[in-house]
């Protein structure tokens, strides 16, 4: 049948009822439970889900029972106008919107709500905020990030059922006495700030079942001696990453303030620690932890520091992974080779449960330590390099930085000039690596074609290397067409393929893959 030809009754007949069964099928949602309607209501962002009210008279009031509550303004964000103006344009909306939730929680069911997320860039008055909270009396989950006029209010959280609590951008008072959190297993903070070390200590005492806790910081937040003492914690990820130059005010660190961090957690599982704040940490032997990301770095780019100060915190910086023994999954950040020394053989553990390895190379060092953690390894089966930076001047470039690392033993030996593999071929090359991955890799520095060919000549049961070739970090900069030449660059790449395609293989079974960048003319 032609596409313009009339259609018959029977056809008609046919559309007009499919019509029929379509309007049935999309009428018979709201046939669904409440139960079922509210859940996928609080899938919603609230403000979105207290629209579906103007549906019918069936979706009037649904919204009202969902057990989530989540509610964002971000007048900032919003604001065009001239800054000095902002205050009258929030007013009113800051007024409508408390009143709002004013009249929400008078008019529902507050015990049936489980999770409360709230998002302010104004600062909210703690006696609405303790008013909203004082209403969620079988609430499980608090997430609030927002600026609070006055002070926080602990009293409203107090033996309640929470069990996740996350704060952010708040201003944390003492929490009193009689406030604790008997069932509060995630505690999530956030560029918090607090009354003092001991505030800090005394929060976390209050939460005798806790599991999983995170804390980012900032340079403001008041504490110096971050205590850290929790036995019943599985999960800890800090992320203290506040810069040293904006650490310290002043003469402050010639005036002999130090930060500080103190772990104890002996039964955590995962440990991601970020620190490039305190000058000291401190941890206990974590022996359950499996996966670890640690990224500390500081005492090394200071000059002011003393060699003494620069060797306690290399020992700290050790201890870190003396304390995991048991990892199986680690990554280490960039910097953080440059806080370990000279040599990892006789200051680390065997990590006799590693199996996959992700680190990053900072230019000051390359692969100088890799050999090491290879030999320490012995189960090791894959292997990343996400990073990787070579510089054949290693001791003129430390001079420079301030880095102090002889005799250190590696693949380059910058005494004769000259790469030397390690002569004694670590275990987990003969007998567990499978997966080699390893980006930026330029192939214009002899360092880094040495790596590779050793792998891949030692590698006995290596079943993949995927390496991905970068021409944008060549010579410490972006790379130049003037500079850099179309024709010279496809040499460089038929040269750095050719190698490795045509050199010694440990295992034949080896897939080899190398992912170039389209060719930038």
């Amino acid at each position: 049948m032609g596409l313009n030809s009339p259609r018959t009754s029977s056809e008609k007949k046919k559309m007009f009822e499919g019509e029929e069964t379509t309007t049935e099928a999309q009428d018979r949602i709201s046939q669904l439970p409440d139960a079922i309607l509210c859940h996928m209501l609080s899938l919603l962002p609230t403000k979105l889900a207290a629209q579906t009210g103007i549906l019918s008279k069936r979706w009037r009031d649904v919204w009202l029972s969902i057990p989530a509550l989540e509610f964002q303004m971000h007048l900032r964000a919003n604001y065009e106008g001239d800054m000095t103006a902002f205050d009258s344009f929030a007013k009113p909306k800051i007024e409508s919107f408390t009143n709002f939730l004013d009249r929400l929680f008078a008019i529902r069911d507050t015990s049936s709500i489980k999770k409360f997320r709230l998002v302010f860039d104004h600062q909210v008055d703690s006696r609405c905020l303790n008013n909203w909270l004082s209403a969620l009396h079988n609430i499980q989950e608090i997430d609030l990030e927002l600026l609070v006029q006055r002070e926080f209010p602990w009293s409203p959280l107090a033996d309640k059922l929470l069990e996740i609590l996350k704060l952010s951008c708040i201003s944390l008072p003492n929490i009193p006495s009689s406030v604790s959190f008997p069932r509060l297993k995630v505690l999530h903070l956030h560029s918090a700030t607090y009354v003092d070390d001991a505030s800090v200590e005394k929060l976390l005492s209050s939460c005798p079942v806790l599991e999983d806790l995170q804390i980012s910081r900032w340079q403001w937040d008041n504490v110096r001696n971050f205590v850290i003492a929790v036995p019943s914690l599985k999960r800890l990820t800090l992320d203290f990453s506040t810069p040293e130059m904006d650490l310290y005010d002043g003469d402050d660190y010639e005036d002999g303030v130090e930060y500080k961090l103190i772990i104890t957690a002996p039964n955590l599982e995962y440990l991601n620690l970020i620190d490039y704040m305190s000058d000291s940490i401190q941890v206990s032997s974590m022996t359950r932890v499996t996966e670890s990301r640690l990224s500390v770095y500081k005492i090394l780019t200071c000059v002011q520091r003393t060699a003494e100060q620069t060797s306690n915190y290399e020992s700290n910086v050790r201890e870190i992974f003396r304390s995991i023994p048991n990892v199986k999954h680690l990554t280490i950040g960039e910097f953080t080779m440059n806080s370990l020394g000279e040599s990892l053989d006789s200051r680390l553990p065997v990590f006799q449960n590693l199996v996959h390895l992700e680190i990053s190379f900072y230019v000051a060092n390359g692969a100088i330590l890799l050999p090491s953690l290879l030999k320490i390894s012995p189960k090791l089966e894959s292997l990343i390099l996400p990073q990787v930076h070579y510089i054949r001047d290693l001791h003129n470039f430390e001079r420079n930085m301030g880095i102090t690392s002889p005799n250190v033993i590696g693949w380059f030996n910058p005494e004769e000039n000259q790469v030397k593999p390690p002569q004694d071929v670590p275990e987990c090359l003969l007998f567990r690596l499978k997966n080699v991955e390893i980006s930026r890799i330029t192939g214009r520095v002899e360092e880094e074609v040495e790596v590779l060919i050793y792998l891949l000549g030692n590698a006995m049961v290596l079943e993949k290397m995927t390496i991905w070739y970068e021409e944008y970090y060549v010579s410490g900069g972006p790379m130049d067409t003037t500079n850099y030449p179309t024709a010279r660059r496809v040499q460089d790449r038929l040269s750095f393929t050719d190698k490795l395609m045509n050199c010694t293989r440990g295992s034949a079974a080896c897939q080899l893959d190398i992912q170039m960048p389209e060719l930038q003319l």
